[in-house]
């Protein structure tokens, strides 16, 4: 395969430096640094363009923040804006087209058009067709990013990348941690990389009836069981390549009568509902919202029932619309809500 080189002279172009800040400070604008970026863009954005040339920049420390994500806890890997967050962007504009070009059809997550929409309407396109395959191993691999080897990830983009000077960046970026730190933009990115040649060895040699993977989350259907089960442990020896593991909590289920459960929906052939979580999710933020109508500013009230109207329209699950959305909700925001399914 033809690697990409020439590319340095494209990401240090002051023009692409710029759009990468444009692009790092969306829903940010209220950020401190990115306030003092606004306020000189030229010069600061120069600044980054002296770092990179020189080969001044180095990736900042990061500082690390403790989430829970429902059940999952997780460690968010944050660094400052400038430079690093827009180094990042300025990186990603110029290789993000190499990297996602190779992606199978159905590598989602992180992927211009190809997010939790498309990763629904492609699995619901399947289950619901005449050939629906009747059972599907589900399985997670376990603490994905920071299990990603670094070396190993160097050497997949090196057959992707030619440019060394583009290569001497992201190595900075890749060494600055272990693994892929959540958080960063790059990782997004890198991480599906990483599992590329996994999804082709899926696709080309063990070639099931359908195979879908969002970051870590992957789903193989087949109307066999004892495929499905043989099919896991040749996934766990590609893995093991990788050295990559899968949790415990892998399942095989039976499609027509408990459903798929993938990318927060639940999969049959009549029918597509929410993952109960989620439906659990919208009803206590409807509670949650009413109880604060009188102190929550307009917008941010909105905002966070409107989250949920791509979840509820794109599954059969109008009925929890109408029975959570209050009289009181209705009346607050009677346009949008109204005909917002």
């Amino acid at each position: 395969m033809k690697r990409a080189g020439n590319l340095w002279h494209k990401i240090v172009d002051l023009e692409n430096i710029k759009l990468a800040h444009q692009q790092a400070r969306r829903k940010k604008t209220f950020y401190t640094e990115v306030k003092m970026v606004d306020a000189d863009i030229e010069r600061y954005c120069k600044q980054i363009q002296e770092m990179l040339v020189n080969k001044t920049f180095t990736t900042s420390d990061y500082e690390k923040e403790l989430r829970f994500d429902g059940r999952k806890e997780r460690v968010i890997y944050k660094l400052p804006y400038f430079p690093d967050r827009i180094v990042q962007h300025a990186l990603l504009n110029i290789i993000g087209s190499t990297l996602t070009k190779s992606f199978i059809r159905d590598t989602f997550q992180s992927i211009q058009g190809r997010g939790t929409y498309d990763a629904m309407m492609r699995v619901k396109k399947l289950v619901r067709s005449e050939n629906c395959p009747r059972y599907a191993l589900k399985i997670d691999v376990s603490k994905y990013y920071p299990s990603v080897d670094n070396n190993l990830l160097k050497e997949i983009l090196r057959r992707k990348i030619k440019c060394k000077d583009t290569l001497w960046l992201i190595d900075n970026i890749i060494d600055s941690t272990n693994g892929l730190p959540i958080g960063n933009y790059t990782s997004q990115h890198f991480g599906n990389l990483y599992l590329n040649w996994f999804d082709w060895w899926m696709k080309q040699e063990v070639k099931p009836v359908g195979y879908y993977r969002y970051c870590d989350d992957i789903v193989v259907l087949s109307n066999s069981v004892k495929e499905l089960c043989s099919i896991k442990e040749r996934m766990l020896e590609k893995l093991a390549l990788l050295k990559l593991s899968i949790k415990h909590s892998w399942s095989i289920c039976d499609v027509r009568s408990q459903g798929l459960d993938f990318v927060g929906f639940r999969f049959r052939p009549g029918y597509t509902k929410l993952r109960k979580n989620i439906a659990k999710n919208f009803a206590d933020m409807c509670v949650f919202v009413k109880s604060n109508l009188k102190t929550m500013p307009y917008d941010i009230a909105l905002s966070k029932l409107m989250a949920y109207k791509g979840w509820v329209k794109y599954s059969n699950a109008k009925g929890l619309w109408r029975h959570h959305l209050t009289a009181a909700l209705y009346s607050a925001f009677p346009k949008q809500l109204r005909g917002a399914i």
